[in-house]
């Protein structure tokens, strides 16, 4: 029983893990994302004064 619970210890870790990594790479993606847009804003409004 000791070795089982062992086992499904590790892979809960693991899956946790695993979803902290992909929740930090949704809100990277997702800061580039803004920054994309928010260069994009800029260079309109730029366009625009001239």
């Amino acid at each position: 029983m000791d070795p089982l619970m062992g086992a499904i210890i590790l892979l809960l870790a693991i899956y946790l893990i695993s979803r902290v990594a992909h929740f930090f790479n949704n809100i990277y993606k997702r800061i580039n994302d803004m920054d994309r847009k928010l260069d994009e804003i800029k260079e309109f409004l730029t366009n625009k004064e001239d």
